[in-house]
């Protein structure tokens, strides 16, 4: 996750950058864990695919 000027993210799919509000991250507990920040548009694309799961708040991450 490539966080911008503390309240900003970069999507790791298209890599424009977003308000930290406007993204999802989708992760995946493996033996290293799995976390991909997209946007919306990113998102609709390839969705949550099994065995992961989306959380659509990550405000707290906002330095």
């Amino acid at each position: 996750m490539n966080i911008v000027d503390g309240d900003k993210v970069e999507c790791d799919r298209c890599e424009s950058v977003f308000p930290i509000e406007d993204v999802s991250l989708l992760e995946k507990e493996t033996n290293r864990d799995y976390e991909r920040v997209l946007c919306a548009d990113c998102l609709g694309v390839v969705g949550v695919p099994k065995g992961y799961t989306l959380r659509r708040d990550i405000s707290h991450l906002a330095g």
